[in-house]
């Protein structure tokens, strides 16, 4: 845990409340309620049917009632009403959970009450982000929170249940712990000279070192399947004007989305739509034709074209089968070599086999596939290749980052040890490799969030519903 605190109502003064389930006529609406103040709130606005006090529980409690306006003791509905006191509740404060009536109308009835009662509304995340700051949870973990209620496939939402357990922290604490060590070994030397063996140290701080270095690069080597899973796989699909872009768009999602034309320039904007390929979730773009224009609109639309590809994780660069390579498409594969970049050849079906085989297993290897987007031929095969470039980075075990801000912290600390190995064979003093190390611990630590500034946390929970 993180930021442990003797007393967690000490965090916020105030009592917060907000609908924890998604607004609109369902079976039920949770309101939940969480603050110093939550148990007082909750003890003038229902009336358990066991005639017990709200107020008065000293433990966790689940019983019926009603809920009622204070000033005119007129029910407004029946309720479950749910009592965890802290610490032991989600957010380390006293909660209050009131299953009532799923409609929107009761829902915002209840939480009227609440405010009326001294509550006010929950800002998005704010419970989790208290449960952070309470210590019941690490930075990493309320993360995997946000992962586990918008994962999209079986895989991202194994990935995010293990980082909620803590796996992923637990195993960025070991790195942690021996970068500690490290720091010991070195700042003994520098505090009693005389007294300690430094050159014995230093191999071991060598060898503790190369191994976190190790076991770090071996992590990084993952993360773009980590971020995959997490925020689904941007693939784009680029090419020149009519090479069959939107409809192979349309035969990768098994649906028309896109307008097909034989009008060149037809798509003006990137259009994009999410699906699943083989448990890996994908944000499929579809972009306007690369071709020099005078248009204004299409050449805006060739612009962001060119962007959408830049920022993808995948690139699907289109040919037509029916012509032949040309020269600019041979530089845009080349300008792409370093990328996870794929030709594909359409038209398959129309027999007319124009495109030299030979001439692009030369620029791309392997990394090409014929499809027919009218017939299906290839189109699987293409999804697998995609989907293979990704979990080819780990085996089904591996345990794996889950946002770009974890893997920037993994690789800044990543990067400081092997700075600091650097600095040893190069003969610098004790002192300059310190330095190093505990900036490495310093990144670690900010990913779990043992030091993180508030702009950090702003900027993560924002991205949290106001309920959760």
């Amino acid at each position: 845990m993180c930021n442990p605190i003797e007393d967690p109502q000490d965090i916020y003064a105030e009592t917060i409340a907000a609908v924890a389930t998604p607004m609109g006529t369902g079976g039920i609406a949770i309101c939940r309620i969480s603050g110093g103040k939550s148990l007082d709130i909750c003890d003038q606005m229902v009336r358990l049917r066991s005639g017990k006090r709200v107020n008065r529980m000293r433990k966790w409690f689940m019983g019926l009632g009603d809920i009622v306006e204070p000033k005119t003791g007129l029910v407004v509905d029946e309720a479950i009403v749910l009592v965890m006191k802290a610490p032991r509740s989600y957010t380390g404060e006293d909660v209050v959970e009131i299953q009532c009536h799923g409609g929107m109308l009761v829902a915002q009835k209840v939480l009227s009450i609440a405010y009326q009662l001294g509550a006010r509304p929950a800002e998005p995340g704010e419970f989790t982000k208290r449960a952070f700051l309470n210590g019941r949870i690490t930075l990493d973990e309320a993360e995997a929170v946000l992962d586990v209620v918008t994962s999209a496939s079986e895989a991202s939402l194994y990935q995010a249940g293990r980082r909620l357990k803590g796996e992923f922290g637990a195993l960025v604490e070991t790195w942690e712990n021996s970068l500690v060590d490290a720091l010991a070994l070195l700042e003994g030397p520098i505090d009693f000279p005389e007294s300690i063996d430094s050159e014995g140290e230093r191999e071991r701080v060598k060898t503790i070192l190369n191994r976190a270095a190790q076991e770090m690069d071996a992590t990084l080597n993952k993360a773009p399947l980590g971020l995959a899973l997490s925020g689904g796989l941007d693939v784009c699909l680029v090419g020149r004007p009519n090479v069959g872009k939107s409809s192979l768009f349309n035969a990768l999602l098994s649906r028309d989305r896109a307008i097909v034309t034989d009008m060149p320039g037809t798509t003006r904007d990137v259009i994009s739509e999410r699906t699943e390929w083989y448990g890996l979730p994908v944000v499929l773009l579809d972009t306007a034709g690369l071709r020099p224009t005078e248009e204004v609109v299409e050449a805006m639309g060739v612009e962001r074209a060119k962007s959408a590809a830049q920022e993808a994780n995948v690139i699907l660069y289109i040919l037509d089968d029916t012509e032949e390579i040309l020269d600019e498409d041979l530089a845009w594969l080349e300008s792409w070599k370093d990328r996870f970049c794929i030709a594909v050849v359409t038209k398959a079906d129309l027999g007319h086999h124009r495109i030299d085989t030979g001439l692009l297993e030369k620029k791309v290897g392997s990394r090409w596939v014929k499809v027919s987007s009218v017939t299906g031929e290839g189109i699987e095969d293409l999804k697998m290749m995609v989907q293979g470039m990704f979990t080819s980075l780990a085996d089904p075990e591996a345990i794996l980052p889950g946002s770009a801000r974890q893997v920037d912290c993994l690789r800044r600390s990543y990067e400081s040890v092997k700075e600091a190995l650097k600095y040893m064979d190069e003969g610098w003093t004790d002192d300059v490799i310190v330095l190093c190390v505990e900036e490495a611990t310093d990144a670690l630590m900010e990913l779990t969030g043992k030091k993180v500034n508030e702009a950090t946390l702003d900027r993560i929970f924002a991205q949290f519903c106001v309920g959760k």
